[in-house]
């Protein structure tokens, strides 16, 4: 194992959170137009900065397949039981997480100017709230996506289950799971475990599909979604 990848993991598990709590503090008491940019950008070069590493010391190919993160479990290789569960709760996810959701958006609130779902009212001092914030989530939407899955359901997956652990690949993927939510801390304790629990869909993904892509596609569109359900009403210092 790289010194690097040690070092990877413990900014990855216990550094990043603590930091990313302590961080929004200033912008949960004072949420600015500045303080959502500087935290959009930082995010964005934070996570960039993070996977590239870790596809310096591996090689990307390393982490988009089970193959080069060595899992192979027969359950999975033979199309059984487990292959078709984690099938259906993709499903299931598509149908609750993102086609109905978006379709009631689509439907129900097309006409509206301006929405701000209730359930996104605690995120409010992150959400962006001019055109120019929603263009800065939007490139960080898509570079969370990315970033993350390369390095908590490829790189960290990998590195508790083939070395030096060799963690069970269901010990693996719930420790992924927790690391991934505490690194969404900083939406509360119930947006950390929402959070982990939508790391496991995407974790089926992976498993179901044997490629990081289509976790990562699902997960951008996640991020993105939010611009159609949170459109604030402009207010003076938000029109551009």
């Amino acid at each position: 194992m790289h010194l690097v990848d040690h070092i990877l993991v413990v900014l990855l598990a216990f550094v990043s959170p603590i930091w990313d709590w302590f961080d929004t503090r200033a912008l949960k008491a004072n949420p600015t137009r500045q303080g959502r940019l500087r935290y959009y950008k930082q995010t964005i070069i934070i996570l960039a900065v993070g996977a590239i590493v870790a596809c310096w010391a591996h090689g990307i190919r390393s982490f988009l397949t089970l193959e080069g993160l060595g899992i192979h479990e027969p359950l999975l290789e033979r199309h059984s039981w487990l292959w078709w569960l984690l099938t259906a709760l993709v499903v299931l996810a598509v149908l609750v997480q993102w086609a109905l959701p978006v379709t009631q958006i689509l439907v129900k609130y097309r006409k509206l100017p301006y929405l701000e779902m209730q359930q996104l009212q605690p995120l409010r001092f992150v959400l962006p709230a001019s055109r120019v914030e929603r263009r800065w989530y939007a490139v960080l939407s898509v570079t969370a996506a990315c970033c993350e899955e390369l390095l908590v359901r490829g790189f960290f997956l990998r590195y508790l289950h083939t070395s030096p652990f060799h963690l069970g690949l269901g010990v693996a993927v719930l420790v992924a799971a927790a690391v991934f939510g505490a690194n969404h801390i900083y939406q509360g304790v119930k947006g950390a475990i929402v959070t982990g629990l939508t790391g496991l869909v995407f974790t089926a993904f992976l498993l179901v599909t044997g490629s990081l892509w289509p976790g990562m596609v699902c997960h951008a569109v996640t991020n993105l979604s939010v611009l159609l359900f949170w459109r604030p009403k402009p207010t003076l210092g938000t029109l551009q």
